[in-house]
């Protein structure tokens, strides 16, 4: 199929990561999430909204990427080589939430760079969930016009840079990423529709390590990401498939959460596990990685010397699902998670008939696995 009228600009992969509680072991296609989002009243007062929503019906941009070929009079879209960028991305974040394979995010191979490929992802996320309906950031439209101006004020010197490619670069034509990029320069779709598809067909080859003539996304990346000095992984204390009472993170339309001012950058990766970013003046890419668990002793690779384990209370781990969710409405308005508000409720209710159980230890305590467990 040529045509995808429903473009899920927040891919459904990552959404069944933060899959609503009740449909934890439905299949996929059954699975829902609960969105949350913040309206303001006439009263200037916050108002917040929480429905349940299939995730097949998230995040969708209908017509986004549609355009019209130019021998056939056909829609078509760019489907296809987004699928690509999502499987790859998806490789290194199931690793990571089912592996528990954390050491991995040290590599730097060419073939194998995943925090490279994360930063990525965060980036291209972002610029693509500024066509999210459910994306509440009242500049959303100023940006996407900032981020595509530069090719829609130079379009016609990309397409005949396009139109030249089979001349210059035939072998390139072997690959189905410029064989698309062909076909949108030479549709008879508006200057718009070519520069938007455009972009994000630049930004995918720039992710993949391909030819491109636009980079942005990589500099925007670059920009962002540079400078990372330490890895720090945070995990519930609960399994993927948990569905008890529990802090569980969110994800949001602007997908990571920047904060400059403390050199934290959060991308939550399911329910259970966030990255955090703390960029410096790295000389080079030699990360510290610090894993912070309620229960590190259910994480697979325990025993990884390489890795510097970290006890925490689950008042801890509420505390940065905080911050995360703030970031979030503050950004999008909106965000996305396993919970519903009243079983957040039961939840902090239960805190407080064991407050010892949840709340200790009051500051994170270095962990070794017990030396029986290493038998």
């Amino acid at each position: 199929m040529d045509y995808t009228k429903n473009q899920h600009v927040l891919s459904q992969w990552v959404l069944r990561n933060f899959r609503s509680d009740d449909t934890a072991l439905s299949a996929k296609e059954k699975q829902r999430v609960w969105c949350h989002t913040v309206y303001m009243t006439p009263d200037k007062e916050n108002v917040l909204h929480t429905q349940p929503l299939p995730i097949s019906s998230v995040a969708v941009s209908k017509n986004c990427f549609r355009l019209i070929d130019a021998e056939t009079g056909l829609p078509f879209d760019i489907e296809d080589e987004l699928g690509v960028y999502e499987r790859l991305t998806a490789g290194v974040v199931n690793d990571i939430i089912h592996e528990h394979n954390f050491s991995r995010l040290r590599h730097t191979l060419p073939e194998d760079f995943p925090v490279e490929k994360l930063a990525s992802f965060a980036v291209m996320q972002l610029m693509l969930n500024l066509h999210n309906p459910q994306n509440k950031n009242p500049y959303k439209h100023e940006l996407l016009e900032q981020f595509h101006a530069d090719i829609q004020d130079h379009l016609s010197e990309y397409i005949h840079s396009i139109n030249q490619l089979p001349h210059t670069n035939p072998e390139l034509m072997e690959d189905h990423f410029y064989r698309k990029i062909l076909r949108v320069a030479n549709s008879v779709s508006s200057e718009n529709d070519k520069s938007r598809a455009l972009f994000v067909l630049f930004g995918l080859l720039s992710i993949l390590n391909k030819p491109t003539l636009y980079d942005k996304i990589n500099k925007l990346r670059n920009k962002i990401f540079s400078g990372i000095i330490t890895i720090e992984i945070i995990h519930t204390g609960h399994d993927f498939d948990s569905t008890e009472h529990r802090p569980a993170f969110g994800i949001a339309p602007n997908i990571f959460c920047l904060y400059n001012d403390e050199n934290r950058i959060y991308l939550p990766l399911s329910h259970n596990f966030t990255l955090c970013f703390i960029t410096g003046a790295a000389l080079c890419f030699r990360p510290r990685i610090d894993v912070f668990s309620p229960r590190p002793e259910l994480l697979k690779c325990r025993h990884d010397r390489s890795l510097n384990f970290y006890k925490v209370s689950f008042d801890y781990i509420d505390n940065v699902m905080t911050t995360i969710d703030m970031y979030n409405v503050g950004s999008s308005s909106t965000f996305y998670s396993a919970y519903q508000l009243s079983k957040l409720n039961e939840y902090l209710d239960k805190q407080n008939k064991d407050h010892d159980y949840y709340y200790t230890p009051e500051n994170p305590v270095l962990w070794q696995p017990a030396q029986e467990d290493e038998l």
